[in-house]
């Protein structure tokens, strides 16, 4: 009996687009995300104690309009800062260490994924989670306070509904990308939580310590840096020890710079180095 060669049989289906590879991680790391119970502590923890009150005493009690000073204190500032550093700590942690540790690299960048869309997908995915503690209950309490105002001056309540979606963007991108650089640079989950975790923590206390001499230091303290921008979002005066050019330079710089070092940790474990 011969023996029938193998012959080369070309594939007929469709390439599925770039675009949707960065939607397969994206959603991916959503779900994963989700099922931690880490995670779903934080997110239930976070709603009842930072917003549920808030949200009940809105309907509640009669207001013309929805001002800037009342939705920055509905906002609970340096609770939603805390709550959003413990969450993007555990969100995190395990998003590129875990890749790392099962060589799952190889498997990722062996197709047509660029590290562009490995970084966006990863990187998007923990933004859902963290906007469902971080944007999504401030901006409902303040559509909720426009909504049974007595007022009719919508146009204004309008605006600070703006705002809010503003304050609750940068409470979910705040930490995320420090985050992501912890995981980017070690290979166990655990450093990399309680590395960011402690990392935020020691820039408390040295901003603490170092504004002993000088109350300028605050701004280094991820904590405080975050609760003022709310403040100046919504319009409200700084402390005078507290420029606005400086408060901005720092946001600015604790985003990019480990934005920046993440993709150049994974442009060289795409290339094997």
């Amino acid at each position: 009996m011969g023996i029938s060669p193998i012959q080369y049989r070309p594939w007929k289906g469709e390439r599925s687009a770039q675009n949707l590879r960065m939607y397969v991680i994206l959603r991916s790391v959503f779900r994963h995300g989700l099922k931690s119970t880490g995670v779903k502590i934080l997110l239930i923890l976070g709603f009842f104690l930072i917003f549920a009150f808030q949200l009940i005493f809105v309907v509640l009690m009669p207001h013309e309009r929805l001002e800037a000073e009342d939705m920055n204190s509905s906002l609970n500032g340096f609770g939603l800062a805390i709550f959003a550093m413990l969450l993007a700590a555990v969100v995190t942690s395990d998003l590129i260490s875990e890749d790392l540790s099962s060589n799952s690299f190889v498997l990722y960048f062996s197709r047509a994924v660029k590290v562009r869309d490995y970084v966006v997908g990863k990187t998007g995915g923990a933004l859902i989670i963290m906007s469902i503690l971080c944007m999504v209950p401030p901006v409902l309490i303040a559509v909720v306070a426009t909504l049974t105002q007595s007022g009719g001056d919508y146009l204004h309540s309008a605006g600070i509904i703006g705002r809010t979606a503003v304050a609750g963007a940068l409470a979910t991108v705040f930490y995320i990308p420090y985050g992501i650089m912890m995981s980017a640079f070690t290979r166990k989950k655990s450093y990399a939580a309680v590395g960011t975790f402690m990392s935020f923590f020691v820039l408390v206390i040295v901003a603490e310590v170092f504004s002993e001499f000088a109350r300028e230091w605050r701004i280094i303290s991820p904590v405080e840096s975050l609760v003022y921008s709310f403040d100046w979002i919504y319009g409200e005066s700084l402390p005078s020890y507290i420029s606005e050019g400086a408060l901005v330079s720092f946001l600015v710089l604790f985003i990019l710079v480990p934005a920046a070092l993440t993709y150049l940790r994974i442009m060289r474990q795409a290339v094997g180095k």
